[in-house]
Parts: C-alpha cells; structure tokens; sequence
C-alpha cells in the first residue's frame, strides 16, 4: 500500500466533537458569570468531560503500513509486524492474535450491539473475507468491527501473497504516558472541584 491506511469511526470522531464543542460553551458561559476566578475554581470536571471524549473517540484508530499494522487504544498502542500477526477475527472487536498468542482488541473497531447484530442480514456479510459458514454479525460491512477487520486480513493476504518478511515476535506495545498523566491530573482536579462546589452548597 503506497501510503498508511487509518480506519477511525467518524461517528464517534462526530460525538467527540459535539460534546468537546458543548464543553467550550459551558466554559466560555463560566467565564461570562464568574470571571476567570471562577474558570480556575469550577471548570475542572468540564475540561475533564472534554479531554475523555477525545482520548476515548478520536484518539483510537487502526493503522496499516507496508511493514506492520498498528492499534491505537485510549491508554495503549500495539505496532504488529504483519509477519507476527497468527488470525483476525472480529467476534468483540477487530482482534489480531499474534504468533506468542497475545490477543490485541482495537478499541476503534468494535463489534456490533446485540440489536444490531440481531438485523443483520445474510447480505451483508455476503462479501466480508473469509469463510461463508464461520461469519459473523461483527464481520458484516457498515459494522465498525466489520470494515476494520476487512481491511486487515487483506492487507495481511496481500503481504502473504508477495512474500513479505516475516518477523514473529516483533509486536511492541506501549503505554501512552502522556495521555495517561493528564487523564489522571485530570479526573483528580475534577474530584477535587466538585467537592469544592458541594461544600459551598
């Protein structure tokens, strides 16, 4: 593939948005009644609410290289060299297991609701990778776990297929330090100010 291929659910790119937008309004209507004191003091658990709509629904995202696929958790990324890469399923989200038997779920790609899985149709699993017997609902296409697995396996059968380098063991996962540091700053301050708010009544 010439350039990096990154599946991230608009969806919930579009949720984050709204709720970040609706954080600033909220900020912006403290400022206007109670100054900046008042911004400093209260708007902690705003800024909190806003930061998680972004670590949560923009930040996770699947990533495919020519060498490796990568998974992008809120907390956690996993670079998988497509050699090490064993099976992809997609039962509660796209799940890559490795050769070690390390099974990787991507938060950015999970599967269906039992409501919608109940209304999937025959159809529209009819063109998903794989075998037509051991389908499931989370491989139809629309599905977030559905597309996301799709574009995994063919891009592992096109590596496969050219004889690409094969590197089991390869799988690096990292924790995302900096996100962790400031959801933790966060959600404490955010503890913090509402207790301040409930004991001044």
């Amino acid at each position: 593939m010439p350039h990096p291929v990154v599946f991230r659910p608009r969806g919930g790119v579009i949720l984050a948005v709204l709720a970040i937008a609706l954080c600033l309004a909220i900020l912006i209507s403290i400022v206007v009644t109670d100054g900046v004191a008042g911004l400093l003091a209260w708007s902690w658990p705003v800024i909190a609410v806003g930061w998680l709509a972004w670590l949560l629904y923009v930040r996770p995202s699947v990533t495919l290289t020519d060498g490796f696929v990568e998974i992008r958790n809120p907390l956690r990324t996993h670079r998988v060299p497509w050699g090490d890469i064993l099976d992809v399923e997609s039962r509660y989200a796209l799940s890559i297991t490795t050769t070690d038997r390390r099974v990787i779920r991507a938060w950015a790609a999970p599967a269906p609701g039992a409501r919608q899985a109940l209304g999937t149709r025959r159809a529209d699993v009819a063109r998903a990778p794989g075998d037509g017997e051991t389908r499931r609902p989370s491989d139809a296409e629309g599905t977030h776990s559905g597309d996301a697995t799709a574009l995994v396996i063919r891009a592992l059968e096109q590596h496969r297929r050219t004889g690409g380098a094969s590197l089991p063991g390869g799988t690096v996962s990292t924790w995302a330090v900096l996100p962790l540091a400031v959801t933790a700053v966060l959600l404490i301050a955010a503890v913090v100010s509402l207790s301040q708010a409930i004991a001044h009544g």
